[in-house]
Parts: C-alpha cells; sequence; structure tokens
C-alpha cells in the first residue's frame, strides 16, 4: 500500500496522501487526501448485468456520489455525471462488453475542491483495479478572486468569496483537456490563464500517481 505526500510552493497545491487497496472486498479502491478533503473510491468489474442493461459495444459504467450526510441532491448527481463522463473517456469499455463497471465515491470530508479531489480518487481506484484505460487523468481547480487573483484548490472559504470557480481534467499523455467545470464571471483571458496554470499543475497530480502506484507495486511484489 503506497502513501506519499506532495506539496508545491510554486502552484501551491494542497498536501495529498493516498492509499492503494484501502477496501479488501472491491476489485479496487484508493483513499484520497487534499490538503482536509478526504474521498473514499472503489470498483467493481467489469461484472455479469441483466440483459436489458448491457451493451454489446461497450461496458456499462455506473457512478455512484455518496455523501457525508447520507442523502443526495442535485448537486450530488451532477458530480456523478461529470465523473461518469471523464471515465468513460479514459476507460476502454470497448474490452468488457456485455459488462458493468461499478464506481462509488464516498465523501468523508469536504474543506474544498470536493469534486477534483473525487475524480482524482477515482481514477487511483481505477488503476488499483486493473481496468483497461486509454490514459489516466487528472482534475484540479481553482478560484478566481474580485482582485482577478487566481488561487489552485481553493478552500471552502475562498470558494464562498470568490468571482468564479473552475475545474479543469486533463490526459496524462498530451495533458489535452478532457472535462472543465466553471461557475461564476469570468473574463476570456482569465479563463486561459487559468487554464494553463491548472494544465501546469496537473504534472504535479501525475508525478504523484506514479509514485504511488509504485510503492504500491513494490510492496506487493
Amino acid at each position: 500500500m503506497g502513501i506519499e505526500d506532495i506539496a508545491s510552493k510554486e502552484f501551491k497545491l494542497r498536501p495529498m496522501k493516498c492509499e492503494l487497496n484501502f477496501l479488501s472486498k472491491s476489485d479496487g479502491s484508493a483513499i484520497l487526501s487534499q490538503g482536509e478533503t478526504v474521498v473514499l473510491a472503489s470498483v467493481n468489474g467489469p461484472l455479469d448485468v441483466k440483459m436489458q442493461s448491457q451493451s454489446i459495444e461497450k461496458s456499462t459504467l455506473e457512478v455512484l456520489f455518496c455523501t457525508k450526510g447520507g442523502k443526495p441532491s442535485v448537486g450530488d448527481r451532477y458530480k456523478e455525471n461529470i465523473i461518469r463522463q471523464t471515465c468513460e473517456t479514459c476507460v476502454l469499455g470497448s474490452v468488457y462488453p456485455r459488462t458493468a463497471i461499478t464506481i462509488t465515491i464516498q465523501e468523508l470530508e469536504d474543506y474544498g475542491g470536493l469534486l477534483s479531489c473525487s475524480l482524482n480518487c477515482v481514477c487511483l481506484a481505477l488503476l488499483n483495479s486493473g481496468v483497461a484505460m486509454r490514459c489516466v487523468y487528472a482534475a484540479v481547480s481553482c478560484a478566481v478572486e474580485d482582485t482577478g487573483n487566481i488561487v489552485l484548490e481553493p478552500t471552502h472559504q475562498q470558494l464562498e468569496t470568490a468571482r468564479a470557480n473552475m475545474s479543469f481534467v486533463f490526459e496524462s499523455r498530451e495533458k489535452t483537456l478532457i472535462t472543465s467545470f466553471t461557475e461564476g464571471t469570468f473574463s476570456e483571458d482569465t479563463y486561459k490563464e487559468a487554464l494553463e496554470r491548472c494544465r501546469a499543475a496537473s504534472d504535479l497530480i501525475f508525478g504523484f500517481y506514479r509514485d504511488i502506484v509504485s510503492k504500491y507495486c513494490n510492496v506487493i511484489g
């Protein structure tokens, strides 16, 4: 099981810690903290599914997001949709036709950046499960303050006073943008600056992935 810390003064990302294979009864799992925000993700599958739920071309990807309070909201369904779309882009579902892959995300603590932490935790759980993937991805969030300053991985307090919030997901090969979601008002130049800063910061997350997977492989080897 790999545990590692990472921090950057240049990009001011919050410290990250992760443990793989956290759950014994899933095909892959990870618990990830980014700062004080903590998420647990598990992956099960490919599994047999009922005929009416089967796709002859690819596996069916099911995502369930569970809040700390237990009662789902419209925002939780929105998170599920974003995570599902991102994973469908990266998982090689065509390798597993007529099956289902189930991803469950449990919020443990939310001190800002819950969506990006959830996405990154799911990616690590998928890597742990051995599901075939086209690429690995990394999510980075940022906030635009009233002054125009861009803050990476903002806290709850910074999000509440921000003019805009943005999150970006990049694939590992060319750092191509896979998914983006924004709230608030901002200029085109601000969006471009935020995009490039988050793209650069994603290198740290990909490096974190490599360290975690390498240490885990050394342990089980």
